[in-house]
Formats: C-alpha cells, sequence, structure tokens
C-alpha cells in the first residue's frame, strides 16, 4: 500500500462475479465507507482510489476515498476507517450493470433485472425488527429480516410498501408479499421476504430505474421505511 508521486493510494479488489462486486460497493457506500487493516498508519486525509474488479467484466469501477479516522488495534496494527465517493466515471460500472443484466435476461424464471441494493430499512411500529433490502427490481424486491421469530405482520399476500428518499426525490412502491423464508439459526441465514411490486406509476417506473443503474442514490444515511398490511394500505390512499 504505497501512494504513486504526487497522487493516492490505489488498491485492487477482486471479485468472482459482477454481483458481489455491486453488492459489496452499494453496502460500503450506504453505511458511509469502508474498514481496512493495515499495518502502518496514514495522516487522516488521505486519498484512496479503490480499483475494483469482477471476473468477467473488462472494465475495472474506481471508487474515490479519503481516511476519515486511523485507530491503533495492536503494535503495527492499523483500522483505516475510509469513506467512500460514488464512482464518479461510469463507464466501469456500467459495465457491471450491463452483465447483470444479460445474465438476467439469460435466465428465464426472472423478468426483469435484480440488483443487489443493501439498504438498512425500517417499520415505524415499537419493536419492529431491523430489515435490510438485499435486492430490488422492477417488479419487486428482497428483504433480510433480522429476527428469530417473523413477526405475524408478516404473511404471505399482506400488502408492502417500501419508501426511500433518492437525490432525484422521493421513490414510493407498493406490493404484496408473495414468499417468505424462516430463519435458520444452524446455517446463520436471517429470516427473508420476497415482496412483488404491483403496477408502477411512470414516475415512481422512471425513479426505479435510476435506482437500479445507481444514476439516482438514496440519500445518505441510506435508510427506507417499510410498511406492510393495515399500515401499508393507508400509505397507498
Amino acid at each position: 500500500m504505497s501512494p504513486q508521486a504526487g497522487g493516492p493510494i490505489r488498491l485492487k479488489v477482486g471479485y468472482k462475479t459482477p454481483e458481489t462486486l455491486l453488492g459489496e460497493l452499494t453496502k460500503s457506500v450506504g453505511r458511509g465507507g469502508v474498514r481496512i487493516e493495515a499495518k502502518r498508519t496514514v495522516p487522516v486525509g488521505t486519498k484512496f482510489v479503490f480499483e475494483l474488479k469482477s471476473v468477467g467484466v473488462k472494465e475495472s469501477v474506481e471508487v474515490n476515498g479519503v481516511v476519515q479516522t486511523v485507530t491503533e488495534t495492536a503494535p503495527g496494527r492499523y483500522v483505516l476507517h475510509i469513506r467512500y465517493e460514488p464512482p464518479k466515471n461510469r463507464q466501469g460500472l456500467d459495465a457491471v450493470l450491463k452483465r447483470i443484466f444479460e445474465a438476467t435476461e439469460a435466465d428465464k424464471r426472472r423478468r426483469t433485472p435484480r440488483v443487489p441494493l443493501h439498504v438498512r430499512a425500517t417499520e415505524t411500529k415499537p419493536d419492529s425488527p431491523v430489515y435490510r433490502i438485499r435486492d430490488l427490481s422492477r417488479g419487486g424486491m428482497g428483504l433480510d429480516v433480522e429476527c428469530a421469530v417473523l413477526p405475524p405482520h408478516l404473511a404471505i399476500g399482506a400488502p408492502a410498501m417500501v419508501q426511500m428518499k433518492l437525490t432525484t426525490g422521493q421513490l414510493a412502491a407498493h406490493g404484496e408479499i408473495i414468499w417468505i423464508v424462516q430463519p435458520d439459526k444452524e446455517k446463520s441465514m436471517p429470516a427473508r421476504v420476497g415482496v412483488h411490486f404491483g403496477r408502477l406509476t411512470p414516475a415512481t417506473a422512471t425513479m426505479l430505474d435510476d435506482l437500479l443503474t445507481l444514476k439516482a442514490l438514496p440519500q445518505p444515511p441510506w435508510i427506507a421505511r417499510l410498511a406492510f398490511g393495515a399500515d401499508a394500505i393507508a400509505l397507498m390512499k
């Protein structure tokens, strides 16, 4: 890890699939950055360029970062908290998205491209579990649910609503729960819920497409609002 003359420190990171690359990118941007271990310290404010490379995609996705804090965890061991900035050059990002969309077209089981998008989500109900939107498409979304037992209002056929504040405006999409997977403690797998979106207005479809191609992003911090059952129906009116 060494800076080029007069330039930022460059790091190359490889991923096995475009989906893994995009998932880790959205997760890091959504939570405000990434933490990396280092054998030497660097000054706060040091700039990084991460070259994210995926198998099967020629172009790299370049992400800029700035060191926010440096913590010494042991002699000669440091943890750097680096704030991510969304890619400004879209060439590599578009190539990754294209590969994901092409894979979806080849998969006859899916009608619309599914994009890994890690966004923390909450309900307004007291004591509700923590959710994470793990993937999103024009057709719906997949949710991870941090709970030992799914709440009873999460049931197949229950109305659902997601609201998210984007850089281009307020996204609101409604639908219903179409599948449920209970948590598996032995495999450390969280509960999962699948939501199918209903008919989208032209404005909602445009905003959703912009989010799926990362032309629009959630406003930081990345937090979505969810509602189910009667609460979702009330928001649809």
